[in-house]
């Protein structure tokens, strides 16, 4: 599975993987499938013969109920939900840039107008080309490193899945001692929450994954407000075994 790094606000390197092209086509069938059953509502519920009586009048109408919202429901929803619709939602994969940030309007554009869905707006044979450029451009994706189609390359976006391979959830932190042989050094411990061990054990995982002078700043500044908090007056000089001791000490004691 293809991974890629972006560094946080506090400097720190997370990793996340690269969603694979399969869940992209997926995403894609989904998103297609909503649209359909869409467009078949609008079809049904606006007759040319029920509600308007000129053609002209109702082909606008359809143009307008129809077509519009399938042409815009890309960059639209993913440009107000961060890189997502509704698709990638179920399949827990988003469009982020490159650096990790969130995609602007420039992003959402510029990947519409690469994937050809703004055809659909036009009656001539354009729109028969719409499924043999996804099928290339399916390939494309499946021949670049970071699984980037033509679209991505140009507005420098890439498409993750949703959590870091290196999330640590409540369970994980859970595990770390039982109550048998183990007596606590910290027992201020307990007014910590279940957030602050989780964000605690994330550090440390980072620690120990990646080295650089950012991680080591940011562990020296965990560890002086956590015995800020906890009343030690001395830090140990092991600043990831205090954290950890501090991570064991919560758990025997609140559970």
């Amino acid at each position: 599975m293809s991974k890629i790094n972006f560094t946080s606000a506090q400097h720190v390197d997370i990793e996340f993987e690269i969603a694979p092209v399969v869940l992209r086509i997926a995403a894609y069938v989904i998103d297609t499938i909503i649209l359909s059953v869409y467009l078949f509502i609008v079809f049904m519920a606006v007759q040319f013969d029920g509600f308007f009586t000129n053609f002209g009048t109702w082909l606008f109408f359809m143009l307008l109920l129809a077509k519009l919202p399938w042409i815009l429901y890309q960059p639209v929803m993913e440009y107000l939900t961060g890189g997502q619709t509704i698709g990638k939602m179920a399949l827990g994969i988003r469009v982020v840039r490159l650096n990790g940030e969130r995609v602007g309007w420039r992003e959402v554009i510029t990947r519409w107008l690469l994937r050809g869905d703004f055809l659909w707006i036009s009656a001539s044979y354009f729109v028969y080309l719409i499924p043999f450029w996804n099928v290339f451009d399916s390939f494309i994706v499946m021949l670049s490193s970071r699984q980037q189609r033509i679209g991505d390359s140009l507005a420098g976006t890439i498409v993750i899945k949703n959590k870091s391979s290196q999330y640590y959830k409540l369970k994980d932190v859970l595990k770390i001692k039982s109550h048998e042989n183990y007596t606590p050094t910290y027992l201020n411990v307990v007014q910590f929450t279940d957030e602050d061990m989780i964000y605690i054990k994330n550090c440390i995982q980072h620690r120990k994954r990646y080295k650089g002078k950012e991680i080591d700043a940011l562990l020296i500044n965990l560890a002086q407000e956590t015995a800020l908090l906890l009343g030690v007056s001395e830090i140990p000089t092991d600043r990831v075994k205090f954290l950890e001791t501090v991570l064991n000490d919560y758990v025997v004691l609140t559970r």
